[in-house]
């Protein structure tokens, strides 16, 4: 009779116990998005939301060409929207700026774009974590987020637009002023549960100055080549709102 060692079947009974035991498989959540819709002529609604929806629904992930997950597979737990290979579009709203220089050659005739950006709100899903196994929440989490990849019909540089006061050295939308951080606001209750993004004020807007009234403050930088360069820096405040499918 052939003899066992006892650790060679401790080794397959293990290796056994490992191939039985099922994995636990990680995805990307889809999500809907949406920021503020206003009709035609509200000036009230376009001043405190400077970035809005084209149409007044949600963009899907999966619909329309929308990518729209939380990064939840690579770590990164970012919330990333993908408008740049979609039907939809943003609007952009300019008209409030808070340093002009750099200001592309179209803002001074239409300071008001729709585009096509890639968004990504850095680690937003960690507000979700931070609930736990709660059966309510509100909780939130600061945070920055970019909106890049984005082009001006007859300009050929790429635009970013950055609510990101941690932004590298080398990239100029933190100059003069400091821009916004955001805050991701999640909430669980009885309604269900959602994230809310909104800006900070910037805290590099210094006292009596004209940006203490506008201290949302979001800077534009463009991109030809490996060459890039201030493109000013805007009041732009917003609220997106996202639910998960």
């Amino acid at each position: 009779m052939k003899i066992i060692p006892v650790f060679a079947m401790a080794l397959a009974l293990s290796a056994g116990t490992m191939a039985l035991s099922p994995k636990t498989k990680v995805t990307n959540p889809g999500a809907n998005v949406q920021f503020a819709f206003c009709a035609s002529g509200d000036s009230a609604c376009e001043s405190a939301n400077r970035v809005r929806n084209d149409q007044n629904r949600v963009y899907a992930n999966g619909s329309e060409g929308v990518t729209a997950v939380f990064n939840l597979i690579s770590g990164s737990r970012d919330l990333t929207i993908g408008l740049n290979f979609s039907q939809r579009a943003l609007t952009f709203d300019f008209r409030d700026s808070s340093y002009t220089a750099g200001a592309p050659g179209w803002w001074y005739t239409s300071p008001q774009q729709s585009v096509k950006p890639f968004i990504n709100v850095l680690g937003a899903y960690f507000a979700k974590e931070q609930c736990g196994t709660a059966a309510t929440c509100n909780i939130n989490y600061v945070t920055a987020m970019n909106a890049g990849q984005w082009q001006v019909s007859g300009d050929n540089k790429t635009y970013a637009l950055l609510w990101n006061p941690n932004a590298a050295a080398s990239r100029p939308v933190n100059s003069p002023l400091s821009t916004s951080p955001v805050n991701v606001n999640y909430i669980k209750d009885s309604s269900g549960e959602r994230f809310i993004v909104t800006p900070l004020a910037s805290a590099g807007c210094p006292p009596a100055t004209a940006c203490e009234s506008d201290p949302v403050i979001a800077g534009m930088e463009g991109t030809i080549g490996r060459t890039v360069s201030a493109g000013g820096q805007y009041h732009m405040p917003f609220t997106l709102t996202v639910t998960l499918q």
